[in-house]
């Protein structure tokens, strides 16, 4: 069913699962409503060190036969002093690797003969303190002189952080790291030398407004909610959310800097066709949340926005709003009826999230407006593979095409021949125009 005012969107069931990268603490429970803002899991975790262990060569064997070398497999925990990889017949007859340090394997590879450890992640520990003028028997004044490492410098556990004298001498002094961290202090009044164990809290928030429908265990939740979601060609930016501020009076007015002011603070501001370098610094300015509008330039978002753009995926940027441009990049109006159906939404809140990846694995920019109290019919959400059919409606997401629009005139039963020479499913599509193309299935998207 329909929501009033917005024809052409119906209500769907959204579904955001929430989840933590590693084991923590989940915050919400079973039927529990969230807001945007509401922490449903997190987690304390030090930063984990990767090691990269040249395993191959220390046990004398050729990298391609470090596979069936190995004790322990990707994903596996293990300690320091365990046996993780024995040749019986390399170059130094039968040999044992023992690991460096606790940690969980993150990659054995057969190509460079390496395996990577990356330390385990753990509750939080003090600093620890390493009596370096003791070690090299010095004056506590003059160990900054001998220190290998920095301040601020991360360093391993076993490795080398101050030395006194040169190498080969005899009684050269060494001062071995006990643990892993970073320096974070050098005392040349005591000569003590403080290690510290970063930690970070990682919380993950709900993103939406909506009910907890599932809990994984020590992992997040998954929170669902009636909602008109509406979806962009390209964005940039983390997930926000604020009330939607339409500023444009049609969808082909430019979204330009006299419309934005300080009540568009903490708001997405919506704006018609073309937004200009000018209209996007300000809407940085003044604190908007989000812009919404037809199209940018690419150069003024990296101008305006001091970011720099990924290849295939964006999101992650490090900017205070997120942009999200429903037709793309040129000097394009919006479409009529996402402009109204966006100028309908008025005031309501809406969740919008800038990630965007144009290759496999398509991901579109998003907004999200629930309605939580909504009880009529609710439409269940689209998912990524659904089966293309003669008729749909589609949107292509990669070049030469990409952000066109037209509907399926045919889907040819074998496969065909890209221009990549993958043979591939491909797909008919009649541009809107007239223009008929036909391209890998993997590059449209209903629309």
């Amino acid at each position: 069913m329909a929501v009033s005012g917005v024809a052409e969107y119906v209500v769907q069931r959204v579904r955001k699962v929430r989840k933590l990268p590693l084991p923590g603490e989940v915050l919400a429970g079973l039927g529990d409503r969230v807001e945007p803002d509401t922490p449903v899991a997190r987690i304390s975790l030090r930063p984990g060190i990767p090691w990269v262990l040249p395993v191959a060569r220390l046990l004398g064997i050729q990298p391609d036969e470090l596979g069936k070398a190995m004790l322990v497999k990707v994903g596996d925990q293990v300690k320091t002093k365990q046996v993780i990889a024995i040749a019986e017949k390399g170059l130094y007859g039968r040999k044992e690797y023992e690991s460096p340090t606790d940690g969980v394997v993150e990659d054995i590879s057969t190509a460079s003969g390496r395996v990577i450890i990356r330390e385990e992640f753990g509750r939080e520990e003090p600093p620890v303190e390493v009596d370096v003028a003791f070690e090299l028997g010095c004056r506590p004044r003059d160990v900054p002189r001998y220190m290998l490492t920095p301040v601020g410098k991360e360093v391993k556990k076993g490795q080398m952080i101050a030395k006194k004298g040169e190498q080969a001498a005899f009684f050269t002094k060494t001062c071995l790291a006990p643990v892993s961290g970073v320096i974070a202090d050098i005392n040349p009044q005591t000569g003590m030398v403080t290690i510290a164990r970063p930690f970070k809290e990682v919380v993950v928030k709900a993103y939406i407004s909506g009910v907890v429908t599932e809990v994984l265990p020590r992992r997040g939740v998954a929170v669902e909610t009636p909602a008109v979601r509406l979806t962009g060609i390209f964005g940039l930016g983390r997930e926000t959310h604020g009330d939607i501020h339409v500023v444009a009076s049609r969808p082909d007015e430019p979204l330009t800097a006299d419309l934005i002011d300080a009540s568009c603070a903490g708001k997405v501001v919506v704006g018609g066709g073309y937004a200009t370098n000018e209209a996007l610094v300000k809407a940085l300015e003044v604190g908007a949340r989000g812009v919404v509008t037809a199209t940018a330039d690419y150069l003024d978002l990296v101008r305006s926005l001091g970011v720099r753009l990924g290849v295939g995926i964006t999101g992650q940027e490090d900017i205070n709003i997120t942009v999200i441009l429903i037709e793309g990049f040129g000097q394009l109006q919006m479409r009529e009826h996402v402009f109204r159906a966006l100028k309908a939404l008025e005031g309501r809140q809406a969740s919008i999230n800038g990630a965007t990846q144009i290759r496999a694995g398509a991901i579109r920019p998003e907004i999200v407006v629930p309605f939580t109290d909504y009880q009529g019919p609710v439409a269940e959400e689209r998912v990524a593979d659904e089966e293309l059919s003669r008729g749909q409606r589609v949107r292509l997401i990669t070049d030469p095409y990409f952000g066109r629009l037209g509907h399926i005139t045919d889907i040819p039963r074998l496969p065909m021949v890209a221009e990549t020479e993958a043979r591939v499913p491909m797909v008919e599509v009649e541009l809107d125009g007239g223009e008929r193309v036909v391209v890998p299935r993997a590059n449209v998207e209903l629309f």
